[in-house]
């Protein structure tokens, strides 16, 4: 190859390299031109750590909202992804009537179009009146009288968990333990158990077939993926053409295949267990068109009052076909999986650097059990006030979602203001932004449960806290996620004195390939109090 040839491929290729990276930096006057705040990504980082995500998902929203926020009595502003109009919301009042009182506003998520039908079949991706008929049809599965009939679960993954921690701190030499693997073992087992009605074995065999592939499907962004992110954002036609997927495909034809195994074994043989495979199945021969049984609608509390759809009494529930219920528990793992993980990694991590709040907790815990785990029950678990506390706060510091998205499905007239959120504008709510807006919570990287007394929680905007979201759209399984949660700390505490060791961070790092995760795994070390 001659000289002339081999510069005339270089200057092709830098060109090209210069136009594709015109095309998704562009549109950058969208904003401007209607009397919008703008704040452009490379005003904050460079383009390069940006588009090859070398700066953390939750970072780049609250630097964009400290910015923003610069502007006195602010309540949007706008930004481009990947030449995308986004409009950020920074108003609370504003927050609360796109989640609830405006909802019928902004109903839908920006959906992403995948190659396999099943992910159409999903509750977080569906849209409009298809969304509204499965969400009322599956509301009545995580209510409270659900839940309790399925708290077993969390307690013989919580007991797997405990023995797992014993065995590897008599190997140990210096009581130092990595916690990320065994958080997601303990999540993993409960979601095999009540989404899938199988056992795990993750404790027994990491390399378990249920393992394997759920390992698949975490939050772990290589450069391939992040190539298909991009082009299902930017070209979304043309990756469904290309059967672009975002998750393992191989994993999730490994869970299908086990829900569909299931679903034989209990309707021929006639098993029944109490799980969320088993409430969905009873769902399919419901045809009842209430959203509750009288008995739930006793005991919805304020929080579940502002997930309802207004007009969810006339809306029809939807026929649970084989293949809709097979998608449920599917979008169950991969959408509980990793948070409950994170939150329960973070735990760890603040009550190892904050003794007091844990020496607190422990003294709680102990003397609600009598140190008798046969006393951990539904009920002992969700009235320990100062558990929820510390759960709230790690969830205040570490959100499982680091911001929401919606779109405005019809123009909607901002309030107290003349401008106009036009049809088919994506939306954003960045909650780790406002989980961390000294405004709100002064000092907000330091650990303090105290902030969510009583007192304190009655003092805020009710919508400065928004871990699973708030309204219709929020996430339909946040009691069963908290519950999960809070019966996996207690555990935890009981059993376990947290303290940093060698190996700690700390400050601790986050990585580029996921959501909150700590850069190189969570290493604390481990006191037995037994």
């Amino acid at each position: 190859m001659s000289l002339w040839v081999l510069a005339l491929i270089v200057i092709v290729i830098i060109l090209l390299s210069y136009l594709i990276f015109k095309f998704i930096d562009g549109n950058r006057d969208f904003w401007t031109k209607q009397g919008v705040p703008y704040v452009h990504g490379n005003q904050i980082f460079n383009n390069w750590n940006r588009y090859t995500f070398r700066i953390p998902f939750h970072e780049l929203d609250n630097q964009m909202y400290k910015f923003l926020k610069k502007e006195p009595d602010i309540k949007i502003g706008g930004t481009t992804l990947f030449r995308h109009p986004m409009l950020f919301i920074l108003d609370l009042e504003l927050v609360k009537n796109i989640l609830v009182k405006d909802f019928d506003h902004f109903i839908n998520r920006r959906g992403i179009e995948f190659s396999d039908p099943k992910f159409e079949l999903m509750l977080f991706n569906m849209i409009n009146q298809d969304w509204k008929d499965l969400r009322v049809t599956m509301t009545p599965t995580f209510t409270t009288s659900k839940l309790k009939s399925m708290f077993g679960i969390f307690i013989e993954s919580g007991e797997k968990m405990v023995n797992f921690l014993q065995t590897e701190l008599k190997k140990s030499s210096d009581s130092e333990l990595e916690l990320r693997g065994v958080c997601g073992r303990y999540t993993m087992d409960v979601i095999a158990s009540a989404a899938f009605g199988v056992d795990s074995q993750t404790f027994e065999n990491e390399n378990s077939p249920f393992a394997v592939n759920g390992r698949k499907l975490q939050d772990n962004f290589s450069n391939t993926l992040l190539i298909k992110f991009i082009l299902m954002i930017l070209f979304p036609k043309i990756a469904k053409y290309l059967k672009m997927d975002f998750f393992n495909i191989e994993a999730i034809n490994f869970f299908e295949s086990v829900v569909k195994d299931s679903i034989r074994r209990r309707k021929e043989l006639g098993e029944k267990r109490n799980d969320f495979l088993q409430l969905m199945l009873e769902a399919q021969d419901d045809t009842d068109t209430m959203a509750h049984s009288p008995e739930d609608e006793a005991i919805i509390d304020q929080y579940e009052e502002k997930t309802q759809l207004v007009d969810s009494k006339k809306l029809i529930k939807m026929n649970l076909s084989d293949e809709l219920l097979t998608a449920q528990c599917i979008s169950f793992f991969i959408g509980g999986f990793d948070n409950i993980e994170t939150l329960l990694l973070w735990v760890c991590y603040e009550l190892a650097l904050n003794p007091d709040v844990q020496d607190k907790l422990y003294k709680e815990l102990h003397g609600a059990t009598n140190g008798d785990k046969e006393n951990l029950t539904y009920d002992s678990v969700n009235n320990l006030a100062y558990l929820d506390m510390v759960v709230s706060e790690t969830l205040r510091k570490y959100p499982p979602g680091v911001k929401m998205e919606r779109k405005c499905n019809k123009d909607y007239k901002i309030a107290n203001d003349n401008y106009v959120i036009k049809k088919d504008t994506h939306i954003i709510i960045p909650t780790y932004a406002i989980h961390h807006d000294p405004e709100i919570y002064p000092d907000p990287n330091k650990f303090d449960p105290e902030r969510f007394n009583t007192e304190n929680k009655m003092s805020r905007h009710p919508y400065a806290y928004l871990p699973f979201g708030l309204g219709p759209r929020s996430c339909i399984a946040m009691r069963f996620a908290l519950m999960e949660g809070k019966a996996a700390v207690a555990h935890l505490v009981i059993n376990f004195k947290f303290s940093p060791g060698v190996k700690t961070h700390i400050p601790m790092k986050y990585t580029t390939k996921g959501v909150l995760k700590p850069e190189n795994g969570m290493w604390l070390k481990l006191e037995s109090r037994n």
